[in-house]
């Protein structure tokens, strides 16, 4: 149940994320991530409309993990700003769902 997107609401012009050094007009890598992960669990992100956006396969020796995510559909495309759906499917420790927005 404490599994959260962080940051949530992913405001584009986030300054928290670093900067490219090689093209500084370039803010650098996007992402966001999961935390409070099981050790394993495959994590789902939908549209609101239901399509899969992207799939991500989380697999760590901790428990309370976390995974990073690029911001890009399977197809390695970048997303559009918006509402989001995530499902977190941890096998017999159950699964969770929940939202998120990227915001312009």
């Amino acid at each position: 149940d404490r599994i959260a997107v962080v940051p949530n609401p992913y405001v584009v012009t986030n300054s928290l994320e670093p900067l490219d050094r090689q093209n500084p007009l370039d803010r650098g890598q996007r992402r966001l991530y999961f935390n409070h992960l099981p050790r394993e669990c495959t994590i789902r992100i939908f549209t609101v409309n239901g399509d899969l956006v992207d799939t991500i396969e989380h697999s760590s020796d901790l428990d309370d993990g976390k995974e990073f995510w690029d911001l890009t559909t399977k197809d390695n495309f970048p997303i559009a700003y918006g509402v989001y759906i995530f499902h977190v499917d941890a096998g017999t420790l159950g699964q969770k769902i929940g939202r998120f927005a990227i915001i312009n």
